[in-house]
């Protein structure tokens, strides 16, 4: 489908005729607002923009609407055919340049060629969601929690129903919100997350429903808000729990009808936002207490998720701790089989979290070895606090790997000691600063 941004009638008309004859779909408007509406409407596969058009007819206010149609392929035409103009629109996102009069060959290649890397872009969002969709959100494990959960996901992401995301901190809540945006048809337009408990109380009125110029002292120029940048897609509002009282009557308000009314202004505007909130707070008790609105409480259930915690799911451990020593090493790194015990047996308050940070410090800290570093239950043990100093390894291999081992730990725990001031290291150490940086390269500590 490819929308015909272009005020002139004559051209709308040959045009338009002439790329459906080439059997494409095509949607005609006449200005910038009417394109920015259609395109919030519809998925476009393709943009043909004239810079000029009311009611500016100016070059710059066309450049500053491309943007608008991401992440659809957007083919500038304009009568003002400058090499300054093209450098600016191909620097504001813009696909390719044509000149008027455009010539219909050149204009059947370029909307050939931008309509392949559309499906092609398409392709991979599509094989990344059936590959490695899973692991790349976070949402890996082979347990029967997680397998229930990624399973709801797919059942909720193509609805239209608000979610709520309960559990713990550290469970990937964000990771489930942009796992139903990605997987919704919603996926082409923004997902705009905002922690709710990390504005002040007086801004988070502005920061969701934005503000007019004027309307209070700082407020220098018009500024959209969130829900607005978020029309056509995803609001993600973390820790929702923690939203002022006020702010929770206006976010009912929106969630009733889709309206909302900037800060200043004096009638409401409209916007299409699906809600995704998420809370490792007990709304059920917040409602009883009275912190919660109660009706807020259940607009926002309209389907309710829950990650589970680490504890839950100790099956996972292994083949979390797995992938995220291969991130860390860069494929080159092991488990000694006393850490894999180790992972196993100890309880993971901080979840999925604190087992990522943990395996990528022991990652750093473990000595290396010919195949990479082998990560051990010292190492695990060190890296989470539960031992007072450096790990200290028997290491059973050739000579060269032994010494190799022990300059390593000698470096890192020389390191810690100078602040990483290889100057001072290289001092105690009996090394000049250059010797010490290229052993460091060396072991990839730099």
């Amino acid at each position: 489908m490819i929308l015909l941004a272009d005020d002139e009638p004559a051209f709308q008309r040959l045009t338009g005729a002439w790329l459906r004859g080439l059997g494409h779909k095509v949607e005609v408007v006449g200005d910038g607002d009417a394109a920015r509406a259609a395109f919030a409407a519809k998925p476009f596969d393709l943009v043909l923009l004239d810079l000029a058009m009311p009611p500016h007819h100016d070059p710059e206010a066309g450049l500053a609407l491309i943007a608008a149609f991401a992440p659809a392929p957007v083919v500038v035409m304009t009568g003002h055919a400058d090499h300054a103009l093209a450098l600016k629109a191909v620097e504001a996102g813009a696909w390719d340049f044509l000149a008027k009069p455009v010539d219909p060959d050149l204009l059947r290649v370029v909307v050939a060629r931008a309509l392949e890397r559309a499906r092609l872009a398409r392709e991979v969002t599509m094989l990344k969601a059936q590959a490695g969709g899973d692991e790349d959100m976070g949402l890996v494990g082979a347990s029967s929690a997680m397998t229930a959960l990624r399973d709801l996901i797919r059942r909720v992401a193509p609805t239209r129903l608000p979610a709520l995301v309960l559990g713990p901190s550290g469970t990937g809540k964000e990771l489930v919100a942009r796992a139903i945006h990605a997987m919704s048809p919603r996926a082409a337009r923004p997902l705009v997350p905002i922690h709710c408990g990390a504005v002040p109380a007086e801004l988070l009125e502005s920061e969701l429903f934005g503000h007019l110029k004027g309307s209070f002292t700082g407020a220098a120029s018009d500024r959209p808000g969130l829900i607005e940048t978020a029309d056509g897609g995803t609001l993600f509002l973390d820790e929702i729990g923690e939203m002022p009282a006020a702010m929770q009557v206006k976010l009912l308000r929106f969630l009733a009808d889709g309206s909302y009314q900037p800060v200043g202004a004096r009638a409401p505007r409209m916007a299409d936002v699906r809600i995704v909130a998420a809370t490792h707070r007990d709304l059920t008790a917040a409602v009883a207490d009275g912190s919660f609105r109660e009706d807020l409480f259940y607009r926002l259930k309209g389907v309710v998720l829950r990650t589970p915690s680490l504890d839950d799911r100790m099956s996972d451990v292994p083949l979390l701790a797995c992938i995220f020593l291969r991130r860390a090493s860069e494929g080159r790194g092991s488990f000694a089989p006393d850490a894999l015990d180790w992972l196993a047996a100890r309880h993971w308050p901080g979840n999925v979290r604190e087992l990522r940070a943990a395996v990528e410090c022991a990652a750093a800290l473990a000595v290396p070895a010919a195949a990479g570093v082998v990560v051990g239950a010292a190492d695990l043990a060190f890296a989470v606090g539960d031992v007072p100093a450096a790990p200290i390894h028997t290491v059973f291999g050739t000579l060269d790997e032994e010494v190799t081992a022990l300059e390593h730990r000698r470096i890192v725990e020389a390191l810690a000691r100078t602040g990483h001031n290889h100057t001072h290291t290289a001092r105690e150490l009996g090394l000049s600063r250059v010797g010490l940086l290229k052993k460091m390269d060396r072991m990839g500590l730099r």
